[in-house]
């Protein structure tokens, strides 16, 4: 579990291109944020498709926004464990977006 964590946070505080060894990881989420909120659904499918791409311990994968406020937007991430023996297994992940397009998870 600590290294999902670990591996979400770090994906979703890449921005596109700055990974070394994966230039097309990562989002550019200060652009979308720019927009908020009719960026909105762009955001979550962003958010969706990043952690499905580069998190493979996890499926089927879903993104909502919990709360707005003046500076953070609260999101609720889900998914489901894949271990190999077909549980069902589902991790949920609270995150914070700033406006400045940093993420923090737990």
């Amino acid at each position: 579990m600590n290294a999902i964590v670990a591996n979400v946070t770090s994906l979703l505080n890449t921005h596109e291109g700055d990974g070394y060894t994966c230039p097309t990881m990562g989002c550019d989420f200060v652009g979308l944020m720019s927009r908020w909120p009719t960026s909105e659904s762009d955001v979550m499918a962003a958010l969706r498709r990043t952690i499905e791409m580069y998190e493979p311990r996890l499926r089927n994968v879903q993104v909502r926004r919990v709360q707005v406020e003046t500076h953070v937007i609260s999101i609720e991430i889900t998914g489901e464990l894949k271990d190999g023996s077909g549980s069902r297994d589902r991790i949920r992940l609270q995150t914070q977006l700033a406006v400045d397009g940093h993420f923090e998870v737990g």
